[in-house]
Order: structure tokens, then sequence, then C-alpha cells
């Protein structure tokens, strides 16, 4: 007997502004190779070293090329990100039901993440950047996250990312000091990923209508422990050290940046009340968040 499908008109809304405003790819266009060689890579004050005495001793040439490794970095883990999504989602719904409305929005959502992960690594190329190879812990907590999340920590554990990474391109596109290829590409992602997180949203609903309260407590502290890797996985020894920069002293002066921990703070606030609102966010959890400056 086929379960009815009660959510089936928020997908179905949610596939409708899918077709309604989405890009292509040809309409984002060649970034102005002229005007990348003068641009920050990111809004400045988005940089893990903004306002330390690192950043007061660089020039503005080298200010520019620092937000452009660091936006690079960036970029690579959110294709990382979407890629293990794409993983799961797909995995899990390899013998869905490809009518019902939600399996029909995996569809567009599995779409729109690949072309968002060749927007991407096409901007890291048009900033003259290479790609900054993850650290071992990463590639084994992606392998983890793809081979055990489970329900409500896989979608909430990649909305981690999406609100995080929503509030610093919002910035980003606003911001004419950084290069365009930056500001085209986060502009297309902000307005497509909206989609993304009312799903994202939705499903962790959805999967918590009937759990218990162990399993609602274990869940909270599986996704706190998602999302502080992520949070720690921005900041990467190989971007500071292709800078010219000693790895201690670059990481002793970001753990100690105020300035950074309230960005990243502001970057994870409407996550965090998510999953307050949700009941996600125990004492255990807490203090991870409090451990990633996300809280």
């Amino acid at each position: 007997m086929t379960m009815p499908d009660h959510s089936a008109p928020f997908f179905d809304a949610l596939l409708t502004s899918a077709q309604r405003l989405s890009f292509d790819l040809r309409e984002i266009g060649a970034a102005d190779d002229a005007l990348e060689g003068c641009s920050y890579g990111m809004t400045p004050e988005w940089s893990p070293l903004f306002e330390t005495s690192i950043w007061a001793d660089l020039s503005e040439q080298d200010r520019q090329e620092l937000t452009k490794r660091e936006v690079a970095h960036f970029l690579g883990v959110a294709i990382w990100l979407e890629v293990a999504l794409q993983i799961v989602l797909l995995r899990r719904n390899h013998s869905a039901d490809p009518t019902r409305s939600e399996v029909k929005f995996l569809f567009n959502e599995c779409a729109d993440e690949n072309l968002h992960s060749l927007m991407f690594a096409q901007a890291i190329e048009q900033l003259g950047q290479r790609h900054c190879r993850l650290d071992r812990s990463m590639k084994a907590a992606g392998w983890l996250f793809r081979t055990f999340a489970w329900g409500e920590v896989a979608y909430a554990i990649v909305l981690a990312g999406e609100e995080i990474f929503d509030v610093m391109q919002r910035d980003w596109a606003a911001d004419e000091r950084v290069a365009l290829a930056v500001r085209r590409s986060s502009y297309v992602h902000v307005v497509e990923e909206s989609r993304h997180m009312s799903f994202a949203r939705q499903k962790i609903r959805d999967h918590l209508a009937a759990v218990s309260r162990v399993r609602r407590y274990i869940s909270a502290i599986a996704i706190a422990i998602g999302a502080h890797i992520i949070a720690k996985g921005l900041i990467n020894q190989r971007v500071y050290e292709g800078a010219g920069m000693p790895w201690q002293a670059a990481k002793h002066a970001i753990d100690h940046n105020e300035h950074h921990r309230m960005m990243f703070r502001r970057a994870a606030e409407p996550f965090t009340e998510f999953l307050a609102g949700e009941q996600l966010l125990n004492t255990p959890a807490r203090a991870i968040y409090r451990m990633s400056n996300l809280l």
C-alpha cells in the first residue's frame, strides 16, 4: 500500500519555483579578466586573518591574493559538500517512486548541485587559483557521512554548510571589491540554494516527526560534529603556506581572532536558530558549536 504524500504541495511548489527561476551557466558568462587582478577573492572581512597583525602587515595586493586563495579553498569545500550530498540522496532514493513530488525535486536539486560544482570550479580557475587538497580528516569525514549519515542527520549537516555559505555569499555577491567571477557565482548560488535549504528543512522536520527523544538527542550531537568538521575544514594549512606564511603563526592568529569568531557566529545564526526550534540544540551540541566558533 502506498503511503500518502502529505508534503506533496510543498515539494510541488519548490519544483515550480525551480522551473521558473533557475540559471543556465551560459548566462553567467566569463568574468572580465582585467578586473580579476585588482579585486579581492571575497569580501575581505570574511578572511579568517582580517583584523590580525598578520593582515595589518600585508600590502593591498597581498591581501587580495590571500583572499583569492582562501575563497578558492572555500569553494572547494562547497564542491566537496555538494558531491557528498548527491551521493547520500541518490543512494537513499535509488529505488524510490520517481513520481513522488519530493523525489522529482531531489532530481532537480542534484542537477543544480552538479552545475554549482562546475560553476565553482570555473570561478576558481578564473581567479588564477588551483584546488587546495583537503586534509585527510576531511576525506575520512566525507566517507563516514556518505556511508552512515541517517535521515535528519544527513539533511542537517548539508543544511549547515548551505546556511553558512548562504550568509557569506550574500556579502560576496553584493561587494564590488570582489572579483566578478565570485560575485556572479555567489548570486546564482544564493538564489538557487534558497530552494534547497527549504527542501532540507522540510525533510528534517519530516524525519523528526516520529523519532524518540533518545534518537533526537543523538542526532543533535551527530549534526554538531558534522558542522564542526565543515567549519574547521574551511581553515586549511596549505592555503596559508601557499601564501608564504608560517602555518603556526597564521593558525595562532586565526584561533585568537575575535573578528573571525564573530563572522562565523553570524554565518551560523540562521542554522542554529532552526536547530533550536527543532530541539536539536542540546547541551553537548552547544559545546561543540562553541568549539567551532558557530555559537
